[in-house]
């Protein structure tokens, strides 16, 4: 079978869609409560940020935790997947967002603020998540807590135009 030339290889994977790829760190207290934060952003999230070129999911996460909140902790189990559609407009393209296991933690312990991105750190009740995350979040956190619990991975999806009006843009 005859190999392809490097040139139209290159073409063939420069003709492929790409996607922004994510993670997000669920970490909670003895109370079940989750970790949030706020940056310049008007809604809180999770602990979390682009993956690095040469890094997995996994150090990803354990990377955006020792970053955003100066914690030492192993990403575990993937808990959730989100899949946010493309627009089809203009150079938007899909994104993923992996959620990992970060596991439990004191609620007392201290944390490290990124000055250049966080400004606070809470832990937030899931009947808060709504209002802090806005529907499309608390939703995905809620199914990574459900993942945790019974050992079942989700997988949600939604709309660029969605994840717009959720955010308020």
């Amino acid at each position: 079978m005859p190999s392809t030339p490097p040139v139209e290889r290159e073409q063939w994977l420069a003709s492929l869609p790409r996607a922004y790829t994510s993670v997000g760190a669920v970490i909670t207290d003895e109370r079940g409560r989750a970790l949030l934060v706020k940056s310049f952003r008007p809604y809180h999230q999770l602990v979390g940020g682009m993956i690095e070129p040469e890094e997995g999911p996994a150090e990803g996460a354990a990377r955006e935790t020792r970053e955003e909140i100066g914690l030492e902790l192993t990403a575990g189990r993937l808990l959730c997947i989100s899949w946010v559609t493309a627009s089809g407009q203009g150079i938007d393209q899909p994104g993923v967002q992996l959620y990992f296991d970060l596991g439990t933690i004191p609620a007392d312990t201290e944390l490290t603020l990124q000055e250049s991105e966080i400004d606070a750190a809470r832990w937030a009740e899931p009947a808060e998540f709504p209002a802090l995350l806005g529907p499309i979040r608390a939703e995905r956190l809620a199914a990574a807590l459900a993942a945790r619990a019974d050992g079942v991975t989700r997988v949600l999806t939604v709309s660029r135009a969605e994840l717009e009006a959720d955010r308020g843009i």
